[in-house]
């Protein structure tokens, strides 16, 4: 894991594009967030466990192909959010995030949306400049 040297707390790790992954990601991102004071029993800890699970494995599942490695990228926000980003080199954006669709698929990124519009957070999609990849992004407020 990187520590960035930026204004706000922030770190960045990556990993292989492989299902044994996304444990590892959703154990680094609860040990980041605990130590910026998140309590690891609060149902916010469980919020951002099932959306760095569901996020990490959309980016091995449909961008593993394309990606030799997924990052994940944390901010915390002056205003009191974990930001957090998993980023692959698909250019594919999932209309789940962005949308109502009916279809069997994407109902995983429709649970992380409801979730994050729950706390009050907020998701998007951010295309990289050369169109080659994305990060999807998820900000959610830390408890008071």
């Amino acid at each position: 894991m990187t520590a960035l040297r930026d204004a706000t707390p922030a770190c960045r790790f990556q990993i292989p594009p492989h299902n044994a992954a996304v444990p590892q990601a959703r154990h680094a991102v609860i040990d980041v967030a605990t130590g910026w004071g998140l309590p690891p029993h609060h149902e916010r800890a469980d919020t951002l466990r099932l959306v760095v699970s569901e996020l990490v494995t959309n980016a091995v599942k449909h961008a593993g192909m394309l990606s030799p490695q997924i990052d994940v990228i944390l901010h915390l926000t002056d205003t009191g959010c974990i930001q957090i980003g998993v980023h692959d080199r698909h250019p594919f954006r999932p209309k789940a995030l962005l949308e109502t669709v009916d279809d069997d698929s994407g109902r995983g990124l429709h649970i992380v949306k409801y979730l994050v519009d729950e706390c009050g957070g907020t998701a998007g999609i951010e295309p990289d400049p050369d169109l080659g990849g994305k990060t999807i992004w998820v900000t959610v407020p830390l408890p008071h």
